[in-house]
């Protein structure tokens, strides 16, 4: 059994279940930025820290990288999202930077797909990229492929990132052969649907203001 964490957005709820006996702990991105007002930013730090801690502890435990992760970057200045917490921008830079070795942008487990928001056929191809891991590779080289790109405001385009791209269009475009599983658009509940003629399915794990927690 594997086991997938919706965006935490400093929340520990996390330590409920790293416990368990799993092959693998995927955690979808998202550390940082919150909409609670009692997650102050203290909180959202320990938290992120306590993450990477036992992500060096124990490999099985993989993290990938969120939007609200990737605009406190080295070198994406320009980029800032909703929740963007100015006064604390530095620190949470140099501390996703000492951990940069962590986060890659996707995991493929057995024919499924883990990023923060999914992966589409469009963007493989802009890029050039024939396997899915291959995006990891590129992003180390190049941070900017994952910026925002424009063409639909809320982020609802087959052209967008893995770390922006929305439901509607991800079910649009699915890559080709695997499942997926992503955060990063809250929804009320765990939501399935079924992609490639039933092969396969898009699981879409953001339930924002509960424990999001998705075992496969």
């Amino acid at each position: 059994m594997r086991l997938a964490i919706g965006d935490v957005h400093g929340r520990p709820f996390w330590k409920n279940y790293i416990g368990e006996d799993c092959a693998e702990f995927f955690f979808v991105g998202d550390y940082f930025d919150t909409h609670d007002g009692a997650m102050n930013f203290k909180k959202q730090y320990e938290n992120f820290a306590g993450i990477c801690g036992a992500a060096r502890e124990n490999s099985r435990i993989k993290l990938c990288i969120g939007n609200h992760d990737y605009h406190y970057l080295r070198g994406i200045r320009d980029e800032r999202y909703s929740g963007f917490q100015h006064g604390h921008a530095e620190k949470i830079r140099r501390a996703l930077e000492a951990n940069i070795d962590l986060l890659n942008v996707v995991y493929v487990s057995g024919d499924f797909l883990v990023s923060h928001a999914g992966v589409t056929n469009h963007f493989m191809r802009s890029l050039g990229l024939s396997e899915p891991k291959e995006i990891n590779d590129a992003f180390h080289r190049d941070r900017t492929i994952l910026r925002f790109n424009g063409e639909d405001m809320y982020g609802d385009d087959v052209t967008q990132s893995p770390i922006w791209i929305r439901p509607a269009s991800l079910c649009t475009d699915p890559l080709d052969g695997y499942s997926q599983i992503a955060g990063h658009t809250p929804v009320r509940k765990i939501s399935e649907f079924e992609i490639h003629g039933g092969k396969n399915k898009i699981v879409f794990i953001d339930t924002y203001d509960t424990e999001s927690i998705y075992r496969f």
